[in-house]
């Protein structure tokens, strides 16, 4: 909805899909947005929706950053080229062996940089305060820290085969930002840990990133192919299990087919593989076919 008034645009926005328990409906997105100041829930401004690639799996990749929460968001105008987003957003801590209980919001700068079609890169720095309360064998109440976390990413045209090719990356990192992480946030509870052996709260430093390469098969514009890697490592407190989350690697390659403008056809391979604390390692593949519709 868009409506003018005397002061400007005012804009909302609802999006949902029905992706909820039981294939309910499952609200993604509902904001309001006047100028340069947007409230409500979408994606964090943490994540790079234009450096994210294409896929088939539902889950996605595990290396991106991949958040929908409620925000209060500044836009502040930088012309063309240059984009600022300065947000304050839902904290929501997840920690094991506890209870998060943040007080203040999740704080959100993120710059872009926008030179020409072919090039858009954003650099995003994230601080947060991971507050959380042991579960009560442990004795020690509330414990309190502070994360911080960096984003790099951004999208390249490569026209060296055929003018709409692009690579992609993103890489991530910081302490307590475990949520924000694809793989992590679907594993849950990785952002910070209490020790049971003395009852102290630590942060997961997390590491992420992923390249990514889309290519078009000759001149029709109806198929494309998108060739993606994605690592996520985490350096774990001294005191974890073996059989903890160490490492994942995920390989991805598809082909799309968009026979009209409304309807996508496409196939893909994925590949992962996990590693644990301890050493254990499994793989696993798949293969998976999806239909969209657009309308």
């Amino acid at each position: 909805l868009r409506e003018p008034t005397e002061f400007g645009i005012l804009r909302a926005f609802i999006e949902g899909d029905f992706a909820g328990d039981g294939d309910t409906f499952r609200m993604r997105h509902a904001f309001g947005q006047w100028k340069q100041l947007l409230a409500g829930k979408t994606w964090s401004a943490f994540m790079d929706t234009d450096a994210s690639p294409e896929e088939v799996d539902f889950e996605g990749l595990n290396a991106r950053i991949n958040v929908r929460q409620a925000q209060v968001r500044v836009m502040p105008a930088r012309g063309a080229e240059y984009g600022l987003e300065v947000s304050l957003e839902d904290p929501n801590p997840e920690v094991q062996n506890g209870q998060g209980v943040t007080r203040a919001p999740d704080f959100v700068v993120a710059g872009r940089f926008t030179p020409n079609d072919r090039l858009h890169l954003k650099l995003s720095l994230l601080g947060r305060q991971i507050r959380a309360e042991a579960d009560p064998y442990f004795g020690v109440g509330v414990s309190k820290q502070y994360a911080w976390g960096a984003s790099l990413s951004g999208r390249f045209i490569t026209p060296l085969f055929d003018k709409r090719d692009s690579v992609l990356f993103q890489l991530s990192g910081g302490d307590g930002i475990g949520r924000y992480v694809n793989d992590l946030a679907s594993v849950g509870n990785f952002d910070g840990i209490f020790n049971p052996n003395n009852g102290d709260m630590q942060l997961f430093d997390i590491l992420a990133g992923y390249v990514s390469g889309q290519h078009w098969w000759g001149g029709s514009g109806t198929l494309r192919s998108n060739f993606t890697l994605g690592v996520v490592d985490i350096n774990n407190p001294g005191f974890i299990d073996g059989n903890a989350y160490k490492r994942t690697y995920r390989l991805s390659t598809n082909l799309f087919w968009t026979p009209t403008p409304r309807i996508d056809l496409g196939a893909e391979y994925l590949w992962g593989r996990r590693e644990n604390e301890g050493g254990d390692k499994g793989d696993a593949t798949q293969v998976q076919l999806m239909t969209r519709y657009r309308f």
